[in-house]
């Protein structure tokens, strides 16, 4: 009696062992959390002096928009990719308080790999900042300088 409930168990764990071990490796990467699931970057383009240009986009099954350009260098894209999957972001140092800066990690969205972390600055990141609930990015109006020597 009790040896076959020994081999019974030991043949129970070899059968779910066996039948998720080699499915790991090919298993697709699992999207992010929202909103990173609907960001991605697109249309990347390669430019001289190791420059490429991607549009950092917005899109759920209701429709897609685009936040703006996003430049990086270093990033190595491939000819038949030009689509990258934002997975996480994070605000790094302002020069000035009211623009956001991020730093996003981003994936093939092919393989899964990662690939690189791009800088997302200016009026981009605004859109961004919404994007993500930046309470300061949604009251934020640009207002003049009083203290620029610049006047219209």
């Amino acid at each position: 009696m009790r040896i076959s409930k020994t081999r019974s168990g030991s043949l129970a764990i070899m059968l779910l062992l066996s039948g998720c071990g080699g499915d790991l490796a090919r298993s697709p990467r699992p999207l992010p959390p929202a909103p990173f699931t609907h960001l991605s970057l697109t249309a990347c383009r390669a430019y001289a002096s190791n420059i490429v240009e991607c549009q950092l986009d917005y899109g759920t099954q209701f429709g897609r928009q685009r936040l703006g350009p996003v430049q990086e260098t270093g990033l190595k894209i491939s000819r038949d990719e030009s689509r990258y999957q934002v997975s996480s972001c994070y605000p790094v140092a302002r020069v000035k308080s009211e623009l956001p800066n991020f730093v996003c990690r981003i994936y093939s969205s092919q393989s899964g790999i990662h690939v690189s972390s791009v800088l997302i600055k200016g009026g981009t990141a605004v859109r961004l900042a919404r994007i993500l609930g930046d309470r300061e990015q949604t009251q934020y109006r640009w207002t003049p300088d009083k203290w620029s020597r610049l006047r219209n």
